[in-house]
């Protein structure tokens, strides 16, 4: 393809190998406290911290879903793998 001119836009092209919104988000994530959760001790989590309040998201879980809508402190947040 050659290059785009200074009027055209350039072209993109990818396989997309799932449809759009295929992997539906978490709406209503669950939490226990550290001390309940069931994972070993080196297995990895995304944490998000605000106002001295944090959560933190298995990337196990987040490695299926993708993305979890949730609050913290008040602000809605998006969390994305």
């Amino acid at each position: 393809m050659p290059p785009p001119t200074a009027t055209q836009s350039p072209e993109y092209r990818w396989d997309q190998l799932l449809g759009r919104d295929d992997i539906k988000p978490i709406y209503e994530p669950e939490f226990v406290s550290a001390a309940e959760a069931a994972y070993a001790d080196g297995e990895l989590v995304m944490g998000v911290a605000i106002d001295s309040r944090a959560k933190a998201y298995p990337v196990g879980l987040l490695n299926e879903r993708e993305m979890v809508n949730d609050e913290l402190a008040g602000i809605p947040i998006l969390v994305t793998w």
